[in-house]
């Protein structure tokens, strides 16, 4: 899949509303932490997947905010399920690191530093590959509808062995640690990740339709059905 780095990175501004979406997309991020903004906006992210897939030339836009709030639940949930064995492995590993550490002996404080950074270090690797995997699945939600196309493992294992993914999503996550250089600068910070956001998952709508060659074919019910 050949990359228009120009057309990629002013790809958020395509839209006559952008800088409304940026505004209300940051405002989101800003708001995260709290259940309800994190749905409105992994539901956006949902249908910028999808206009990846479709090739479209503009963003989408903040509206239908049922539907919005539903695909971003979904998304969550498809997302915290692949996250679920990193999960555990953190807190086998750091939580029996720090039950050693708490012995106070000096053999048990040696296993609990040498267990608390493996379990980090091998957490953090789990918690990439599963990511890795569970985009496509949320991006395979956006293309079929219904929460099983989720865990569709026949589609999720060709799509992740496939350049055609794997490198637009390697692309995607270098733009996103750029972006986080800036994410601890008040509201700039929020609106840069906002914006390097839409730009990835563009990137990663576009390998999943390249892997399964299918742009264009999302289920016009797609946007929804939960």
């Amino acid at each position: 899949m050949a990359l228009d780095i120009e057309a990629l990175l002013t790809y958020p501004m395509k839209s006559d509303d952008w800088l409304v979406t940026v505004v209300i997309g940051t405002v989101l991020t800003l708001l995260s932490f709290l259940l309800i903004p994190a749905f409105l906006l992994y539901g956006y992210l949902v249908r910028v997947l999808r206009a990846g897939m479709d090739d479209a030339p503009e963003p989408p836009v903040f509206d239908d905010w049922g539907s919005l709030f539903v695909e971003g639940l979904v998304a969550t949930v498809i997302l915290f399920v692949y996250q679920l064995i990193p999960i555990v492995v953190f807190v086998v590993t750091v939580g029996g690191s720090i039950g050693a550490m708490a012995t106070g002996t000096e053999a048990g404080a040696g296993l609990g530093v040498a267990g608390f950074f493996g379990g980090f270090v091998l957490s953090t690797v789990l918690a990439l590959v599963f990511g890795y995997v569970g985009l496509i699945g949320v991006a395979n939600y956006a293309r079929e509808g219904g929460i099983g196309a989720g865990f569709d493992f026949g589609v999720i294992v060709d799509v992740a062995t496939d350049t055609a993914y794997a490198v637009p999503w390697a692309i995607g996550v270098v733009i996103l640690i750029v972006a986080g250089l800036v994410g601890s600068i008040p509201i700039l910070g929020q609106a840069v990740l906002f914006y390097a956001l839409i730009v990835a998952m563009k990137l990663v709508g576009q390998g999943y339709a390249a892997a399964r060659g299918a742009s264009g074919a999302t289920s016009p019910d797609a946007d929804v059905t939960a």
